[in-house]
């Protein structure tokens, strides 16, 4: 629990506002408090209440081991692409510029890019852009069936990846595996 609190501490002196997700046993999620069950992305307080206030994060992960969850749009795009096609990206750019952060999950390779620089483009089969407000986990959250980890941190990396550049290789790896 204390590595989910330092992380979501950390995120929000980052300046990235985090939310409290749900509690995950590997099998399914839920509220912690009234044991609902919920979506792995959604909140268990209002997407309004996304913050950096060190206090109210400190607060959020001091009792439940919950995901951790930030807002997609302001701060930073997120493109997901399935795991095999992140993993060729990550060797065809040698792990440096034009990418950033990198995360993995059971359920894909997220790719935090600057915001603005992915939207209104084709994307590669499976790949997606997670809309602006749509919620994403980060590490070292528990989800369904595993956890979500930094490939490429952002303490590690400082600067976004570029959208646009990392779009436009996962479209030409995904054509390359057709």
């Amino acid at each position: 629990m204390r590595a989910l609190r330092a992380a979501a501490e950390n995120y929000a002196a980052r300046g990235w506002p985090v939310l409290p997700g749900p509690v995950c046993d590997g099998l399914t999620t839920w509220d912690p408090v009234g044991f609902e069950l919920l979506g792995g992305r959604e909140s268990t307080v209002s997407r309004s209440e996304a913050t950096v206030d060190r206090r109210v994060v400190s607060e959020w992960w001091s009792v439940h081991r919950q995901a951790i969850l930030a807002p997609v749009g302001e701060h930073f795009d997120v493109l997901r692409a399935p795991t095999h096609l992140g993993w060729r990206a990550l060797a065809a750019f040698d792990g440096g510029r034009p990418l950033g952060p990198m995360a993995l999950s059971p359920h894909g390779a997220f790719f935090f890019v600057e915001p603005g620089t992915c939207g209104g483009r084709e994307l590669a089969a499976g790949v997606e852009a997670l809309s602006p407000g749509d919620l994403v986990v980060l590490p070292p959250s528990r989800v369904v069936a595993g956890v979500v980890w930094w490939r490429i941190s952002p303490a590690d990396r400082e600067e976004l990846g570029d959208g646009a550049g990392i779009a436009g290789k996962l479209a030409e790896l995904s054509g390359e595996s057709a």
